[in-house]
């Protein structure tokens, strides 16, 4: 490539030298946080509306190598694929809608394949969510997560915190049973802490009942003092920067690096993302646990 370029983090944690035609490294540790880091591009979906070149160039700006993906922003996958590759930037894992993982497992094994992602999951399900609901779930992750894994690729379930309602007629939760039920060979999870947080369950406790089960963590804070809420629906002002909110960041950092989790990926869903997201990146480098 013509020419090499140097990122700094925050002014203060030196990227070093990216050559494009290299493959990105993950981001340093920051701090004690001595994990692999990566960003949800949904994070800026308003400003993928508007130019998706720029957005991606600006979020390699704030030092991510590493991304989560939820849609193509109106390109086909391997145009975006494409403007991913031009930004330096290399796709971990990717979100699908919960119709598509029944109708279009074949076309998203495609695309999982084309970007090199290693785990692929669905965010959202139903709100609200029955027993119904989590039964027919159950169904189609068992079924679907065992062809991914036939495939070489991880299939998890975010949390989105309309599963944390009494059972009907059962013992604990909605997803103590989605849980129990679903295979943890093929099943996995993703812990959004705002959204195990928001229906005031403890994000830490989650990771420590079900050790093995969850794969990453999406980074995410609420405002000290939102109510409980099973809607899973959180109004993008309620978001707060990583260290700002009620999440017991150094408890659950802990119990997921004694877990092992694969990736840390922040995600933020706050009216003002550019200027929160360095916030964070901030908070995570002072972080101590």
């Amino acid at each position: 490539m013509k020419s090499i370029l140097k990122f700094v983090l925050l002014g203060g944690l030196t990227l070093g030298l990216y050559s494009a035609c290299t493959q990105p490294a993950p981001l340093p540790p920051l701090s004690s946080l001595n994990a692999p880091l990566a960003v949800q591009l949904w994070s800026f979906r308003h400003s993928f509306e508007k130019d998706v070149p720029g957005t991606l160039q600006r979020v390699r700006a704030f030092g991510f190598t590493h991304v989560e993906l939820a849609g193509y922003y109106n390109l086909t996958a391997q145009q975006f694929k494409s403007e991913l590759d031009k930004a330096g930037l290399k796709a971990v894992s990717m979100h699908v809608g919960f119709d598509e993982i029944q109708t279009k497992l074949d076309e998203i094994i495609r695309d999982a394949k084309l970007f090199g992602v290693t785990d692929v999951g669905v965010p959202w399900i139903n709100s609200p969510f029955t027993k119904a609901d989590c039964e027919k779930a159950i169904a189609i992750f068992n079924q679907a997560g065992e062809k991914l894994a036939a495939n070489g690729l991880t299939f998890f379930y975010h949390t989105h915190g309309y599963e944390f309602v009494p059972n009907d007629g059962g013992t604990g939760t909605l997803f103590d049973l989605l849980l129990a039920k679903t295979n943890p060979k093929f099943v996995k999870l993703q812990l959004d802490t705002l959204h195990v947080a928001h229906p005031g369950q403890d994000p830490a406790e989650l990771l420590r009942k079900f050790p093995g089960r969850f794969v990453s963590l999406h980074l995410k804070d609420l405002r000290k003092d939102k109510a409980p809420d099973n809607t899973g629906e959180v109004k993008e002002e309620d978001g707060r920067p990583l260290g700002q909110g009620k999440v017991d960041w150094p408890a659950v950092l802990k119990e997921a690096q004694a877990q092992g989790l694969k990736w840390y990926i922040i995600e933020d869903e706050t009216p003002t993302v550019w200027e929160a997201v360095p916030q964070s990146l901030t908070y995570l480098k002072s972080v101590r646990f």
